[in-house]
């Protein structure tokens, strides 16, 4: 590898102080985790859990149609509403197989749901997926990383070098490059040590290091892993008593409970028109009640 091709790469190192960057490193890594939370059995040639839970986990939603012989689960949008506003319709396309069709639900198609909240609650489209649960971590995580990274970059200096002019500025930034890598530098021109200055960038009131920084991020993870039942604990803690891990178990924000009663309600109405065998079940990783799905933090 030449010393050209090294630089370029250098010029594209990943920037984890952009914030957009850092939302879907972080919303990518999470959905990693969340995907994993349910196991499938029985499930027909050519179909499999994530073709599954990517709908479920990013709409809300499964359908499951025959075409070719085959039971497919394809990315849909479901519409046309009964006297309780659920949908009634479904509709895709994929010019993979060639098809366009609208289907009715209970007839020639059927919709697994996320969550018994199913897609509305009287008129109002709720989200019962979890691309927005994973997208307010993610975005947390993302901003507290970019302020990691500016606050690790302001620290290489205790001052902002300020100058007057275009000129001056130049010399001083050839100064401070000469410096960077590792070369002797002089700054000759009396001229210049009169047009620049430093500016004090440092605030000693300021409480939140590195460290609080750190801290809050592995909060945020902490959150994350309890909210969809992974309990965390940390060695360095002091020890919790059975009674603090019960309440624990309460605190999830996502009731693992429903959403294994929502998998397994839809796939009885997809096992009975296709006349499939799949099963779904809780990952033990998840099963606090029977496994603990303990993490270290």
């Amino acid at each position: 590898m030449k010393i050209k091709d090294i630089q370029t790469m250098l010029k594209t190192m990943y920037d984890v102080k952009d914030v957009e960057v850092g939302y879907w490193f972080w919303f990518w890594k999470l959905y990693n985790i969340i995907i994993d939370m349910f196991d499938y059995e029985g499930l027909p040639e050519g179909l499999t859990k994530e073709e599954i839970e990517n709908n479920l986990i990013l709409l809300g939603h499964a359908s499951f149609i025959r075409k070719k012989d085959k039971i497919f689960c394809p990315f849909s949008r479901i519409f046309d509403f009964d006297e309780y506003y659920q949908p009634t319709k479904m509709v895709y396309a994929n010019p993979r197989i060639v098809d366009y069709k609208t289907y009715t639900i209970g007839k020639d198609c059927e919709v697994v749901y996320n969550t018994s909240m199913k897609y509305r609650v009287w008129n109002l489209k709720v989200d019962s997926g979890l691309f927005s649960f994973i997208g307010r971590y993610a975005r947390l995580l993302a901003d507290v990383e970019s302020t990691i990274d500016i606050y690790v970059v302001n620290n290489r200096y205790t001052s902002y070098p300020t100058a007057d002019g275009e000129p001056t500025a130049n010399s001083i930034k050839a100064f401070f490059d000469k410096i960077a890598i590792g070369e002797r530098a002089v700054i000759s021109d009396n001229s210049v040590l009169n047009k620049f200055r430093n500016v004090d960038i440092h605030n000693p009131n300021v409480k939140d290091g590195l460290n609080d920084l750190l801290i809050g991020r592995d909060k945020i993870l902490e959150g994350f892993y309890r909210d969809i039942g992974v309990k965390m604990y940390n060695p360095k803690k002091a020890q919790v008593n059975e009674e603090e891990l019960q309440v624990n178990d309460q605190l999830l924000l996502i009731s693992l409970d429903d959403m294994l009663k929502a998998r397994r309600t839809g796939l009885d109405k997809v096992n009975k028109m296709f006349g499939t065998s799949i099963n779904v079940s809780l990952n033990e990783r998840f099963d606090v009640e029977n496994y603990g799905g303990d993490t270290n933090v």
